[in-house]
């Protein structure tokens, strides 16, 4: 069965307990929490947060923080400080006790520098994900790696699904997240991506956009061919709406839902009252 869950972020005003009865009250059975909304709100303890997913049956991924990281940074302590993050969630998540997974996005070096400073960034890169993996390996949370959206001024060693893919050769116990809006936006058809990683993807990320700009509209709000891209991945599990209004997170489960195509049963629970 296919689970439907959205991202928690900042613009919300909501810490993740409250979050997750509003997903739950409005049928959703997955959440996923930007790591810099704890930064803020707090971290929920890892065994009432493991009774609450217990309790709604619901699964759970964390995202890296969004801002002020990069796992390619040439500034070490900014690169050992993202690494240390990772790790940090990784193992944060394996005491909650729940099926759970870690997105990363592999990192990013301004385009203008020198050809030794991109060389040095993107062997930064693979270092933290060594570093990364020498722990993820004892654990049993999950590494996605999510592909980038396009970026004047910037090269984003995860943009390309072939970049993905020398990543997942390299870490094998590593999958992808695949972003479809980011793809949309930058230009790169999502059936390469679906080609190349197959059943290596393990999660989706649903916006929309109209090509030119990152919009993270609601579904069916851009140009984006929701119903041709997600027929070709029913083998994928989890659906995650990243919108940037609650309103938005009710509207585009509306039209995934609308589409058909999702191996789930329609549900609709009251909310808990998380408190």
């Amino acid at each position: 069965m296919t689970r439907i869950g959205a991202a928690l972020d900042l613009r919300f005003g909501k810490d993740t307990l409250h979050f997750i009865d509003f997903l739950y009250s409005n049928g959703f059975d997955h959440i996923e929490i930007r790591k810099d909304n704890d930064y803020v709100y707090g971290t929920v303890d890892s065994a009432l947060l493991g009774q609450v997913l217990s309790e709604y049956d619901f699964t759970i991924s964390y995202h890296a923080p969004s801002r002020e990281f990069n796992l390619g940074s040439v500034n070490e302590r900014v690169r050992q400080s993202c690494v240390a993050q990772v790790i940090r969630i990784g193992e944060y998540l394996q005491e909650v006790g729940a099926k759970a997974w870690v997105n990363i996005h592999a990192g990013h070096v301004p385009r203008a520098y020198h050809e030794n400073v991109i060389a040095k960034a993107e062997a930064n890169m693979t270092r933290s994900l060594d570093e990364i993996r020498s722990v993820y390996e004892g654990l049993d949370t999950g590494l996605l790696v999510e592909n980038d959206s396009f970026e004047d001024g910037l090269i984003k060693f995860g943009l390309y699904p072939e970049a993905i893919l020398d990543i997942l050769d390299q870490y094998p116990s590593f999958g992808m997240t695949f972003d479809i809006g980011h793809a949309h936006h930058s230009g790169v058809p999502p059936e390469r991506f679906i080609e190349l990683l197959g059943h290596r993807i393990k999660a989706l990320h649903l916006h929309d956009n109209n090509g030119t700009h990152d919009e993270h509209l609601a579904p069916g709000r851009g140009s984006v061919d929701f119903e041709g891209v997600l027929c070709q991945l029913d083998f994928c599990s989890t659906y995650v709406l990243e919108m940037k209004t609650l309103p938005d997170v009710i509207s585009g489960r509306e039209f995934i839902e609308s589409l058909g195509l999702m191996k789930w049963q329609k549900k609709t629970f009251k909310s808990k009252v998380v408190t």
